[in-house]
């Protein structure tokens, strides 16, 4: 789990993992050769269930603070714009992030099979034949 809240592959560590950049992902992670989606259909739900929780919990978290310190005199426009603002830039900073954490959550849920692993060791010993 610590390795993806840093942004890594949660199996292998590996800094890049499956992303390309910070939106594009690869299929599989360019260090161990794990299979992004695992081949679960709605694989992407996970990730946004986490998104959703980890947004909305600190959108939440801002509002109470904010009224706390501003009582009894709440800025409601400001508070309203910032808090628009929080929630548009927020997701966008954390989107990785909630890919890395679903896929550890995924991968303690269901460890990787045998199957699974000589197929991403033979993916990798593939890549390592071709041009980068």
């Amino acid at each position: 789990m610590l390795r993806a809240i840093v942004r890594r592959c949660p199996r292998c560590g590996s800094r890049r993992a499956w992303f390309r950049s910070w939106f594009a992902q690869g299929e599989r992670c360019v260090g161990c050769g794990l299979r992004r989606t695992r081949g679960v259909d709605g694989h992407e739900l996970g990730a946004l269930t986490i998104g959703l929780v980890l947004n909305i919990g600190l959108v939440i978290a801002a509002v109470g603070i904010a009224v706390a310190l501003t009582v009894p005199d709440v800025p409601v426009v400001t508070l309203y714009v910032i808090l628009a603002s929080a929630a548009i830039v927020i997701p966008v900073v954390t989107w990785p992030l909630t890919h890395t954490i679903w896929i550890a959550i995924d991968l303690r849920v269901r460890p990787v099979s045998d199957d699974e692993a000589a197929e991403a060791a033979a993916w990798l010993a593939g890549r390592d034949g071709q041009p980068s």
